[in-house]
């Protein structure tokens, strides 16, 4: 009974959205993209430096607490791990965007594409250049 009505439901969705839409749903969220997901954050994480965070949790502890920045370049403590990965998040977007403007035909939506690609990635290196400043570099 349960089988027969997931089955009227998908085929009402597909009337209603049609296949190609529905196909591009599922592809979303299959199990493929999910390890894509899953690797692209590891990636990451491991890019901001987790592991080294990890090693130095007591020398952090010493200095301050574990969520604050500490002013030096020899310690990494979470917060920096953190930062880091949302630089490198953030820099990704950017040069994505710059991506897409690329790949893009027209006149106008190439050009935004492009323009938001370069302004995310300046800010980004503001960011980056405050935060090296304020750790005493």
């Amino acid at each position: 009974m349960f089988l027969g009505l997931s089955n009227i439901i998908l085929e009402r969705i597909q009337q209603i959205i049609g296949k190609k839409r529905l196909f591009r749903f599922y592809s979303m969220f299959g199990i493929r993209r999910i390890i894509e997901m899953a690797y692209l954050f590891t990636l990451l994480f491991l890019f901001a430096g987790i592991i080294n965070a990890l090693l130095e949790i007591e020398t952090v502890s010493k200095y301050s607490s574990e969520w604050s920045l500490v002013r030096s370049f020899g310690i990494q403590s979470f917060m920096d791990t953190f930062l880091n990965f949302l630089l490198i998040s953030i820099g990704t977007l950017g040069v994505y965007l710059m991506y897409i403007g690329g790949r893009k035909t027209g006149t106008r939506i190439p050009s935004l594409y492009v323009l938001s690609g370069i302004i995310i990635i300046i800010l980004n290196m503001f960011i980056l250049l405050f935060i090296i400043s304020y750790k005493g570099g």
